[in-house]
Parts: structure tokens; C-alpha cells; sequence
């Protein structure tokens, strides 16, 4: 008599939006968050950033100055452009996926003005 046994077979199917607040985004170490951010757009490399808050033109609250590296790179989100397009061409400026999660948290740090309220998404 043989025993047949059933393999369980599990998919882990990405969600098509990052939600920051399902995956407790804010709640994470700067650099868990960049890694978490890298990880779902490397399963969604056709995500595109979708802005919520923030006017194409205009800054969100959590910047302090209109000028410098962080105001242009700022200046993309709205634009709707690719993550990795996105990616590619803040990296001149020095940013890059840090600049990302700053967006999808509202803030690079806990004392920002509006800290914990997303200004873009991601969606594919």
C-alpha cells in the first residue's frame, strides 16, 4: 500500500498597488524600507508613480527648501514616470530609492511635517 501525499504548492502573488500602510512602511527602519520598496519593484518593474498629494509643479510639505537636490528630484513624482525610469534619473541628483520611500511616507524622517501621509503610490 503506498501513501500518496499532497504537495502544497503556495504563489505569492505580488499586489498590482504598494500600499505603505499594508505593509507598515512607516513603522520600518530606513533601510528595511528601501528594501522592501526595492524588493516589490523588482517583482513590478512596470510599476509607475502615481502622485496623490502633491501637484505636478509644485513640492510636497515634508521639503524644507524649494532648492537643492531633493526639491528637483521631488519635482519627478508627479510626472507619473516608471520607478526605474524614475530611479535612473535621480541618481545624477544623488537620490534614488531613498527619495522613493520619502514620498511613499511622507517624509525622510518621523519629525517631517506630515510624516506617516503618502503623497504618491505605486502601481503597475
Amino acid at each position: 500500500m503506498t501513501n500518496k501525499t499532497k504537495q502544497a504548492t503556495t504563489t505569492t502573488a505580488t499586489p498590482s498597488v504598494f500600499d505603505p500602510a499594508k505593509v507598515e512602511l512607516k513603522d520600518q527602519l530606513p533601510k528595511e524600507q528601501v528594501r522592501l520598496v526595492q524588493a516589490w519593484v523588482a517583482a513590478n518593474p512596470q510599476a509607475t508613480i502615481v502622485a496623490t498629494a502633491i501637484a505636478e509643479g509644485s513640492l510636497p510639505a515634508y521639503l524644507r527648501s524649494d532648492t537643492g537636490k531633493r526639491a528637483d528630484i521631488c519635482r519627478m513624482l508627479p510626472e507619473g514616470m516608471q520607478v526605474v525610469k524614475f530611479i535612473k534619473a535621480a541618481r545624477p541628483y544623488g537620490g534614488g530609492y531613498t527619495d522613493l520611500v520619502a514620498a511613499l511616507v511622507g517624509g525622510y524622517s518621523t519629525s517631517a511635517v506630515g510624516y506617516g501621509n503618502p503623497v504618491v503610490r505605486l502601481e503597475v
